[in-house]
């Protein structure tokens, strides 16, 4: 996901001023969506309705405060997150995909160690403390480590090498069981993941030069960076398309595991809103069609 544009920022601007209007307008562009990805989570509709009335709330908590790094539906998708939490309190609520709820529930998962050797570990110390200054550098560092992956499989159009990531990295899958997925040899997944991790190592030593960043952390972590910042998400245009049928075979492909295979609830609580949203559409054109065509006899005896 890119970082945060002017728009983003000139939004925060008005609300920050009390500018009614645009509050209206975030909250109608982006209350479809969380509603969908809460619906997904929680057995109760109004619990979701709840929470994602809570997240809009303790949206404007912090908007005062509020330093603009990463796009506004980051933040909302983040806060939810919490709320959704924060309500259920039970692990199945924190887990991001629908394959790696699937291996997780069958018994056939088991995490590698991905990252064990791209920093120094300390197994003393760890990286759920959320407020140590060592691990919110650490997170920094690697979400933009992980960010120049992403981007560098999109800019390069290697859309298959990107769904290899999301299966090892976002969802945690061991080589045997991503190369079952991808329908490829095991021994070409071990090979692009250590490729992969060697970028990471790079991209961490070319931010951090004279930093030594020796906290522990565990791929929960690198999972926990790529949800947060929603790193692989589809932007909402290229939903669309997909939706319309109008992107190249490639992306359409991509699109189409990102949604139904790996299952990004994120993406997939964007998709159903968009699907909602044209359905709303058709529906009251086709209302509209029906009225012409039933007034369009009157117009000429008038």
């Amino acid at each position: 996901m890119s970082n945060p544009g002017q728009t983003d920022r000139s939004v925060l601007e008005a609300i920050r001023r009390g500018d009614a209007e645009i509050w209206s307008q975030l909250v109608n562009q982006y209350h479809g969506r969380l509603l969908r990805f809460a619906m997904a989570r929680v057995p109760q509709s109004a619990d979701a309705e709840d929470i994602v009335q809570n997240t809009f709330t303790s949206f404007v908590g912090v908007a005062g405060s509020l330093e603009i790094e990463v796009s506004l539906e980051t933040y909302l998708f983040s806060i939810l997150r919490n709320e959704i939490v924060n309500r259920v309190r039970t692990q199945w609520a924190k887990r991001v995909c629908l394959i790696q709820d699937v291996y997780r529930k069958n018994g056939d998962y088991e995490p590698a160690d991905a990252l064990g050797y791209v920093c120094a570990a300390s197994p003393s110390t760890s990286w759920c403390v959320s407020h140590d200054e060592g691990h919110e550098l650490l997170r920094q560092v690697l979400t933009g480590a992980l960010r120049d992956v992403v981007e560098g499989f999109h800019k390069a159009q290697k859309l298959h090498d990107l769904k290899m990531a999301e299966l090892l990295f976002y969802c945690q899958l061991s080589n045997v069981d991503a190369a079952r997925q991808l329908n490829m040899g095991a021994g070409k997944v071990r090979t692009f993941k250590h490729r992969c991790l060697k970028r990471i190592r790079k991209s961490i030593a070319e931010r951090c030069p004279t930093t030594d960043i020796s906290i522990s952390y565990s791929e929960d972590l690198l999972t926990e960076v790529w949800e947060d910042q929603r790193l692989s998400c589809i932007k909402r245009s290229t939903l669309g398309a997909f939706l319309l049928e109008d992107l190249s075979p490639e992306w359409f492909d991509y699109v189409d595991f990102h949604l139904a295979t790996m299952g990004c609830h994120f993406c997939r609580a964007s998709f159903k809103d968009l699907q909602e949203e044209q359905q709303t559409s058709m529906r009251q054109e086709n209302l509209r069609q029906r009225i012409i065509a039933s007034t369009v006899g009157f117009l000429s005896k008038s």
